[in-house]
């Protein structure tokens, strides 16, 4: 009741009687508020009693979790229990693989002061002799007279294998020295050894071990036991091994880097890449390969950056490029695309086996079966390839959203990958030479998953260099019917190999 309202009252009985009221409802009111206000205390109350308890409790679950991790039990394996490497997982055989329980010294890895070093000696009794005279002066061209006085400047022995247990066979190379009767210059004659001064291992030795440890993927360490326990070679160690791949790798190194020029020449090429590990660090060996040829090469990258490190964009330009999905692949700059037909038809049984019900999957799965099946049977002028492409376009153009499990869109990612390579699906029944599927790039860098699983994968880049270029020549032998430890040995006996060595292997071949 506000003061006009009082003075509307003419009945004093009237008014008070009103205030009254209005007191008693503002009592009322006032009452109901202080009881909401204590409940609100007591629940205030209540609250941080609750969050008292609740912080004493993280505390206590911190300092719990804490004891926990310190007194965690530590996890068995073949490093520090009778666990065998195989119960245990690939990463980690991997890790332990490149790694030692001993501690780092702090000292090179090299013979430490006070050393003595071991090296080849020289046989005192060699099994053969060959004396090599002076025939042409190396500075006027002129012959040398069979009379001419002849003097033995050097003399290098070679240690060749002779079969399983049997000893080595030492000869003797002794070169020779004369003066030319027209320059009147010393001349010498032309070595059969190399740059080696004292003593060398025979070509059917170093091509035995590059041939074990590239095509067979054994161990340094198994390789020098094999030496030495079967083919009685004394003082073999793994450094040898290592000293053979690095020497040889270097003279095969124009051999490798001509493949390249071979492959350009071809109408069609296959690419696919692998991991590896290579000082603990994934990385992958990329494989450029067609029919006859195949090269291999590792790198960081899994992206674009590898191909343009080793000089491959420019190879690529003319080719029909035949791959998987990878996106690195549609980047390059070729004459055209085959996708595998082999990967999506695997992709495609993967919907299958996830909806049974659905038939839009299998339909697709049909027509490349199809297209396939006519590929082999009928000559290229007699297949419907514009058929073909339009019953693959009308499968694409289908609503797949309906087939998805909840959450998921598998249906839906397949679709988008098939719509852009939709043009790359048919290439092989449009160009000759073209294969439907990516076979043969895959098992050309299979053996690198051997590798992998026998010594863990790869200590340096070098290493990994040195089994890429020797993979490459023996796979590229192999492919023209040439031995692979045939192919070695000639590479390997040759003094300078030249970049005809892959011409000579394809024409034995033709």
């Amino acid at each position: 009741m506000t003061y006009k309202d009082l003075g509307a009252l003419t009945d004093p009985l009237e008014a008070v009687k009103s205030l009254f009221a209005e007191m008693t409802t503002m009592k009322e009111e006032l009452s109901a508020t202080k009881s909401d206000v204590a409940r609100l205390n007591r629940n205030n109350t209540k609250l941080v009693v609750e969050n008292r308890n609740l912080k004493a409790e993280l505390a206590q679950t911190k300092e719990e979790l804490s004891r926990l991790k310190k007194e965690a039990p530590v996890e068995k394996d073949s490093t520090n229990s009778s666990i065998p490497p195989t119960k245990q997982s690939i990463a980690k055989q991997i890790i332990q693989h490149t790694s030692s329980l001993r501690k780092p010294s702090g000292k090179n890895p090299d013979g430490q002061p006070g050393h003595a070093g071991h090296s080849l000696d020289k046989n005192t009794s060699p099994d053969k002799t060959i004396e090599h005279k002076a025939k042409t002066c190396p500075f006027c061209g002129h012959a040398i007279p069979e009379d001419a006085e002849q003097v033995c400047v050097k003399t290098i022995q070679e240690i060749e294998i002779t079969g399983p247990m049997q000893p080595c066979s030492v000869t003797e190379h002794k070169y020779y020295s004369a003066v030319c009767t027209h320059c009147h210059k010393a001349a010498r004659a032309e070595s059969v050894t190399g740059d080696c001064k004292k003593v060398m291992y025979g070509p059917v030795l170093q091509t035995m071990v590059v041939y074990l440890s590239v095509v067979q993927s054994v161990p340094y360490n198994r390789i020098a036991e094999i030496m030495r326990d079967i083919f009685m070679v004394p003082t073999f160690s793994e450094g040898t091994v290592k000293n053979i791949l690095s020497k040889n790798k270097h003279k095969a190194t124009p051999v490798y880097d001509s493949i390249l020029s071979y492959i350009e020449k071809f109408k069609a090429a296959g690419m696919d890449e692998t991991g590896a590990y290579i000082n603990q660090r994934l990385c992958w060996f990329w494989c450029l390969q067609c029919p006859k040829l195949c090269y291999v090469f590792a790198d960081e990258s899994r992206g674009l950056k590898a191909l343009e490190r080793h000089g491959i964009l420019k190879h690529l330009e003319d080719i029909i490029l035949y791959t998987d999905l990878h996106g690195t692949y549609f980047k390059l700059k070729v004459r055209g695309h085959q996708v595998c037909l082999v990967h999506l038809l695997r992709n495609l049984q993967y919907l299958c086996d996830l909806n049974k019900e659905q038939h839009w999957a299998s339909d697709i799965q049909e027509l490349l079966r199809q297209a396939i099946h006519e590929s082999n049977t009928k000559p290229r002028e007699q297949i419907d390839i514009g058929s073909l492409k339009k019953q693959l376009h009308k499968l694409l153009e289908q609503d797949v959203s309906s087939y998805e499990r909840k959450g998921c869109k598998d249906f839906q990612a397949l679709q988008n990958g098939l719509i852009n390579c939709e043009q790359y699906i048919f290439t092989f029944l449009e160009q000759e030479g073209v294969p439907h599927h990516n076979n043969s790039s895959e098992g050309a860098i299979r053996i690198l998953k051997v590798k992998s699983k026998v010594s863990g994968g790869f200590r340096t880049e070098v290493g990994a260099d040195e089994y890429a270029c020797f993979h490459s020549i023996v796979e590229t032998a192999k492919r023209n019917g040439v031995s692979k430890f045939k192919a070695l040995f000639q590479l390997i006996s040759d003094m300078a190999p030249k970049d005809d060595f892959i011409g000579r292997l394809l024409s034995e071949n033709d």
